[in-house]
């Protein structure tokens, strides 16, 4: 129960940050180290949904190459640090959106590569004889057969037995282990870009403040700047999602992310003066009846030091009349004392 109280309160903290701008001024007088773990717990949710999908997307281009490999390249056999081929060459372009453009030509040397030329950024892995190269307009790596082969005790394979070796991998297994290695890559490399984006954040919140004349120390400004992001993360988040699926991009995007940070964090501010002031103003106007009661109190007290004999007079009227309604009776006794 206590675990699932913890993530509701993340998750109302969560909507807040994007649709209550009223409520930063909470945000803004909690401690910099409650905000510093909303801020942990934010990049490990987007680092979760985001390696879902990049897991998914390799899945797929895994599951692509295999099929590749049955269907569209040729026989090929490899010893001592040599890979042989019946048919030559072979160009394969299903990847050259997501990793490259892949080109298997065992006839040529690699100073002949210059054939096989990339265009502008896009990567070509090609497959010689005795090495790989991965190349583009300015990156050029050499991997050769015969060391990697050493590094995993390979001697010689051929395609069928690499075929049958895939077709034994526990996918399972396979893609857990993919998903792990991600969501550690994407956890340190968002949480660093991410941070740097907050505290530059921070810095524009503490200048905001100070224009603002509000007191704003920089743990203040960091807890106005992390849930100021929020949305900015999950605008990300979104972006990577679709982009991975469908290839869109967004040629502004990382301007646009960072322009809905900066609004956020004004605005934020803003609505922070906007109920300072109201508060000042809420005091002022109690101010001014309390001195206005205090007044009317001074004046009822003067009133009555003036005039003290005021609340005697109905007695002393009452006393008289009594005084008259007896003159006016007979009493017995002297009736009797006339006889």
């Amino acid at each position: 129960m206590a675990e699932e109280n913890k993530r509701m309160n993340f998750f109302k903290e969560f909507l807040k940050s994007i649709k209550d701008l009223d409520k930063y001024e909470d945000f803004a007088l909690e401690l910099p180290k409650k905000t510093f773990k909303y801020f942990i717990k934010l990049i490990v949710l987007f680092s979760i949904i985001v390696s879902i999908f990049y897991t998914i997307k390799i899945g797929s281009v895994m599951r692509n190459a295999y099929n590749n490999l049955k269907e569209k390249i040729p026989d090929f056999s490899y010893e001592d640090g040599i890979i042989t081929t019946q048919e030559e060459p072979i160009l394969i372009e299903d990847y050259k959106d997501s990793f490259g453009e892949i080109i298997i030509d065992t006839s040529i040397e690699e100073n002949e590569i210059n054939k096989y030329q990339a265009n502008g950024s896009n990567i070509q892995i090609i497959f010689l004889k005795d090495k790989c190269i991965i190349k583009n307009n300015s990156l050029q790596q050499v991997y050769r057969y015969l060391d990697l082969a050493e590094s995993y005790n390979i001697e010689k394979f051929t395609k069928q037995s690499v075929i049958e070796y895939v077709e034994q991998i526990n996918t399972i297994y396979l893609y857990f282990s993919i998903y792990v290695t991600i969501f550690i890559c994407i956890a340190i490399t968002y949480f660093i870009s991410i941070l740097l984006d907050t505290l530059i954040l921070s810095l524009l919140a503490y200048l905001v403040a100070r224009i603002s004349r509000i007191k704003f120390n920089f743990g203040t400004s960091f807890n106005v700047a992390v849930h100021s992001i929020t949305l900015s993360v999950v605008l990300r988040l979104i972006y990577i999602i679709v982009n991975l699926m469908t290839g869109f991009t967004v040629k502004y995007f990382e301007l646009m992310y960072s322009t809905i940070s900066y609004i956020y964090v004004i605005v934020g501010i803003l609505m922070i003066k906007t109920d300072f002031v109201n508060r000042q103003m809420e005091l002022i106007k109690l101010a001014q009846e309390q001195k206005k009661v205090k007044e009317e109190l001074e004046k009822a007290k003067e009133e009555k030091d003036k005039n003290p004999d005021k609340k005697k007079e109905p007695k002393d009227k009452e006393k008289n009349e009594d005084e008259e309604k007896h003159e006016g009776e007979v009493n017995p006794s002297t009736i009797q004392e006339n006889k």
